[in-house]
């Protein structure tokens, strides 16, 4: 089928009529009604222009517009994923306050930059039997029509995705982001990212928002699979589908075949494996845990000596909340201020809410990892477990 040019904001209002994201969005950026309008708007807008109602790909996100809801939606659950993370545990907490505004948008911004090398590796954009190529002198998908005196494009599938390395991505990612986005955040924040740009699979040593780049564009599809369960819904019969097309690929199939066919067991083979050791890591670690106790056995303990209990191993997250308190300027006044009780450690609220995280995600994270014993009925202040000492206050501390 054929696709007609549509404005922008109609493409937009679609999608919030369909999905509210980008009420959700405008909520999740916390942002002021003026940066808003300046910044995340801008790149929203650009976005919207350069896929116009192209879809993501034949499975996923595959009815006109499919494309332009992904990267919503992968932009919405990366602001979700990105206000749950540390991104400036070394700095202290007047730095924090300016910085954890523009990390904010960097996740939203990396995650939409990545659009462009996303839909150029699934389709193939045709007007006027001419091809549309990211290196076009106007290289927005509404611009490039134009240009060929048109206002319709088709769109045709790639047989096999289209390999798009991070320089690439990045460079075509110039297209929707206006020149002054990126110049007005702090270089640390900008430096990070570009680097989140279309960063598909994991890598040792990746920063945090590369991870929230790329946990967003997942959640985003297990959504839609999600989603697409339940009642069979119709779908039409592909347009290749005909009595040629079946005869002429069927003389192509015979010998070769076999050939093919053994290379599919194989590859079942790997992807089982690879889905089994992807599934049950946690399965495998405590198997291993088990044998390691039971061959490894307990040396009794002498009289007189006291065991010393094995500290928990915690998420990162929590990891860095503490970490964050031991890094601020007025640190020696918070240890100060802390107590040690007969059940735990009896902490004011307050040192949770300086580095970024509001105070109660603070403490909804640390009930969730058994970490409080009581909290004041004021909410002034908790009782941590007595395992938080280390945390609180340094391994090394006695």
């Amino acid at each position: 089928m054929d696709f007609s040019l549509r404005p922008p904001s109609h493409l937009l209002q679609r999608v919030e009529a369909e999905t509210g994201l980008l009420s959700r969005i405008r909520s999740s950026s916390e942002a002021t009604p003026e940066v808003f309008s300046n910044y995340w708007q801008p790149l929203i807008t650009a976005v919207a222009d350069y896929v116009q109602e192209c879809p993501l790909e034949q499975i996923c996100f595959s009815e006109p517009g499919g494309l332009l809801r992904y990267a919503l939606m992968a932009g919405y659950y990366a602001l979700q994923i990105g206000n749950q993370q540390f991104f400036t545990g070394t700095h202290g907490a007047e730095k924090r306050r300016l910085l954890v505004p523009q990390y904010r948008f960097a996740v939203f911004f990396s995650t939409l930059a990545g659009i462009p090398a996303t839909m150029h590796a699934r389709v193939i954009i045709r007007s006027e039997n001419r091809t549309w190529t990211p290196f076009h002198s106007k290289p927005a998908l509404s611009d490039w029509v134009r240009a060929q005196n048109s206002n319709k494009f088709s769109i045709e599938w790639r047989l096999s995705e289209l390999k798009v390395s991070p320089a690439n991505a990045v460079a075509w990612a110039a297209d929707i982001v206006g020149i002054g986005t990126w110049q007005n955040l702090a270089e640390e924040v900008a430096m990070l990212a570009h680097d989140a740009i279309y960063q598909v699979d994991p890598k040792t040593g990746e920063s945090t928002v590369t991870t929230c780049v790329r946990q967003a564009y997942r959640a985003a599809r297990d959504f839609e699979t999600r989603a697409m369960t339940g009642r069979y819904q119709k779908s039409a019969l592909p347009d290749g589908v005909t009595p040629e097309s079946i005869q002429k690929y069927g003389e192509g199939v015979g010998a070769p075949a076999a050939v093919a066919a053994g290379k599919s067991h194989d590859g079942d083979n790997s992807s089982s494996e690879t889905q089994r050791s992807s599934e049950s890591p946690a399965v495998v670690t405590d198997a291993q845990q088990s044998v390691t106790i039971a061959s490894t056995g307990e040396k009794p303990i002498e009289e007189g000596t006291k065991k010393t209990p094995s500290t928990p191993r915690y998420p990162d997250i929590v990891l860095d909340i503490f970490k964050a308190i031991r890094a601020l300027d007025d640190y020696e006044q918070i240890k100060k201020s802390c107590n040690e009780v007969e059940s735990g450690i009896a902490v004011p609220v307050t040192i949770f809410a300086k580095h970024g995280l509001p105070a109660s995600k603070v403490l909804q994270i640390l009930e969730e990892n058994k970490l409080i014993v009581e909290i004041s009925q004021t909410r002034k202040s908790l009782i941590l477990q007595k395992d938080a000492r280390s945390l609180l206050f340094g391994v090394n501390t006695p």
